[in-house]
């Protein structure tokens, strides 16, 4: 057995595991640029963002060849693709854990950054509706007061069919 390939398919390993976390600090920095509307440190933090995630997305090949080489060297078929658990399962120690464990961060990792992405999509969405709702009314009030611009497009008194919305949150 090589072992400086089961050490080198743990370093990768741990090279992505710390390109997921960054990539859960970025998530979680976005998450308060959000709720600070601080739409600058928001841009720049998602610019930073789709880097770093074009960056896993880039090296994902690096850390699939060094577990088909590992898979190979302990006889495992590569199809379908072996997963860092059914390695694991095959390695001497203290390399089983190194990479079970790191399975079992990834997976983590993966699951936090998918479950804020999903928040930060929703709270965007709000505010979006929100604002909608605010031009909705804003709109409607116009028109109660006659302002605006009538069917045959000249400016004064506009037609008062549209009713006037009111959000929820009023």
């Amino acid at each position: 057995m090589d072992i400086t390939m089961i050490q080198r398919l743990c370093e990768t390993l741990e090279g992505h595991l710390a390109r997921y976390q960054e990539l859960v600090d970025y998530v979680a920095q976005e998450k308060k640029y959000l709720l600070d509307h601080d739409l600058d440190g928001l841009f720049s933090s998602s610019k930073k963002k789709e880097e770093l995630a074009l960056d896993i997305q880039n090296n994902i090949n690096v850390l699939v060849d060094s577990i088909n080489e590992a898979a190979l060297m302990l006889g495992l078929p590569l199809d379908p693709q072996p997963l860092l658990a059914d390695l694991a399962r095959h390695l001497p120690q203290p390399f089983d854990n190194r990479v079970n464990d790191g399975a079992i961060r990834l997976e983590r990792l993966k699951n936090i950054i998918l479950r804020e992405n999903e928040a930060n999509r929703h709270f965007v969405e709000e505010a979006i509706r929100m604002v909608n709702e605010s031009v909705n009314i804003l709109t409607g009030a116009k028109q109660l007061k006659g302002e605006g611009y009538s069917k045959n497009n000249n400016q004064g008194e506009a037609k008062r069919s549209l009713p006037v919305k009111l959000s929820k949150a009023v």
